[in-house]
């Protein structure tokens, strides 16, 4: 009789359970700070409400109070600019991707891989080795703080890991797929957008959550090309800290905030990619 104790499958949830605990703890540990007195903060550790301390609401009467016009400025600056450079940059990096991806380049001693890593090139480069040089270009041209001026540094951010990640679903769906379409009467941009980027989908919601997660993320870019009316929710943030005495409580109230954007972000598009590849998405 075969014994019910199973050493290997509780061991992989115990390390589940212990990595769990050690990826949420941060979170659990804002939410509190959110919710405590300056006191509860610099004489804790405190990690229970109600037991250690008397949960209170003076951050969150600053965000929706004093500093309420900061914070939603921010963050609406955030939704903008990452909504729309990520949606710029999986539109243009569709396209790029089909081109890699169906036709052969050459360019003297570069071909199509050749292309793709020098693509890819450019995103590996720290962006803080061309942030001058892109302040240099943005001032000249009267794009400093500037909404249309961080979407597109944003784009430029973003493009080449969108190219080099669709490049890949792009050869996994069939040409033949193509050919039946083209035989159906479709010209070739209708085969592209009604055949070939529906089965592209997942690939098109993971590159669009990449490029949406690091545009929110961003610091450097958001720091040097924008000053008051441009600036981002990671800005807001980090000038709430440069006090001789952080408001750790305030700053986790806000923090919250951030979070949220994401996290739908991820709930939507998640389910989305999961009911494509079910329906027969690439494989």
């Amino acid at each position: 009789m075969q014994s019910k104790f199973n050493l290997p499958k509780i061991t992989r949830w115990v390390l589940l359970a212990v990595w769990g605990l050690f990826a949420i703890f941060p979170v659990y540990w804002m939410i509190i700070t959110a919710f405590k007195k300056q006191r509860d903060i610099f004489q804790g550790p405190f990690l229970f409400p109600f037991l250690d301390f008397t949960p209170a609401t003076q951050s969150w009467e600053r965000v929706f109070g004093q500093d309420r016009d900061d914070i939603l400025k921010g963050l609406g600056n955030s939704l903008l600019f990452s909504s729309v450079s990520a949606l710029i940059a999986v539109v243009l990096g569709a396209f790029a991707a089909y081109g890699l991806a169906r036709y052969t380049y050459k360019y003297g001693p570069y071909r199509n891989n050749d292309l793709s890593f020098l693509i890819v090139s450019q995103r590996i480069m720290p962006p803080i080795v061309a942030v001058i040089a892109l302040f240099t270009m943005f001032r000249t041209v009267g794009l400093i703080d500037s909404p249309f001026g961080m979407i597109l540094a944003y784009t430029w951010f973003n493009l080449p890991l969108t190219v080099f990640i669709l490049t890949d679903f792009m050869k996994r769906i069939p040409l033949d797929i193509e050919h039946a379409a083209a035989i159906d009467g479709y010209k070739k941009f209708a085969q592209i957008w009604k055949v070939v980027l529906p089965l592209a989908m997942p690939g098109l919601a993971a590159a669009y959550l990449l490029s949406f997660f690091f545009s929110w993320n961003d610091f450097i870019l958001a720091l040097m090309l924008t000053f008051q009316k441009s600036s981002t929710l990671p800005i807001v943030i980090t000038n709430m800290s440069a006090q001789m005495e952080p408001r750790w409580w305030l700053i986790s109230a806000v923090g919250i905030l951030a979070i949220i954007p994401p996290m739908l972000a991820v709930i939507v598009l998640d389910r989305f990619m999961e009911r494509q590849v079910l329906h027969g998405g690439t494989r």
